[in-house]
């Protein structure tokens, strides 16, 4: 792909992330603040603030990654995808049980594909994106205890049977799919590899957290 063509969605990208960080963010918290639910106005401030502030801190004091080329060099984790599974998560929390599950569904579907896309134009690897995931997921965590009532339901060993399922198929694919100038979006089968780990990655957080807060609301 040309540079021009590059730099181009890059800053759509960029741009589009910004805005609905802000203006998404920001509507939010708004709408939390009219329903007289401060507590889920501070849950998402704090879940939006936190993992942005983690993933910027991190990319800044990490380590350069030796002879990745540009902005892969500082990319773990991805601030875009950080951003794009605290928004869902967000929309998680403030919505009624009854309606969570397509809330959830429709998160982990946008965060899948913003995650895909910054693989597709280089903008990160695989592990950068997963680690986003796992930043949002877990200031969304913590977030969700400023919410008023406790946790009604335990974890079933179902769950935890998924879980340990999900570990042991993601090693040898984090294996295949390690960082490293070898991944191409050129070779077709790797990316939609990658595209399939990142789905599944953001669909496990996107569950899991609509799960532990089910009756929260």
């Amino acid at each position: 792909m040309p540079a021009h063509a590059i730099n181009s969605s890059n800053a759509v990208l960029t741009a589009a992330s910004l805005v609905s960080f802000v203006v998404i963010g920001g509507l939010l918290v708004g709408v939390s603040v009219v329903r007289r639910r401060l507590d889920l106005a501070a849950a998402i401030a704090v879940t939006l603030a936190g993992s942005f502030a983690t993933t910027e801190f991190l990319k800044s004091h990490l380590h350069q990654r030796a002879g990745a080329p540009g902005q892969l060099a500082h990319g773990f984790p991805s601030g875009h995808a950080t951003v794009a599974l605290a928004l869902g998560l967000s929309f998680v929390l403030v919505t009624p049980d009854r309606r969570r599950l397509v809330v959830a569904t429709a998160a982990a579907v946008y965060a899948a594909l913003m995650g895909a896309t910054l693989v597709f134009f280089a903008w990160h690897f695989p592990s950068d994106v997963g680690g986003g995931f796992c930043i949002a997921t877990a200031w969304a965590a913590a977030a969700a205890q400023l919410a008023r009532g406790p946790f009604d339901r335990g974890i079933r060993g179902r769950l935890v049977a998924a879980a340990l399922v999900l570990v042991v198929v993601a090693a040898p694919a984090a294996l295949y799919l390690r960082p490293g100038l070898s991944f191409s979006t050129t070779s077709p089968g790797r990316f939609w590899a990658a595209a399939a780990g990142i789905a599944l990655v953001a669909a496990g957080c996107c569950a899991a957290f609509a799960y532990a807060n089910a009756q929260k609301n």
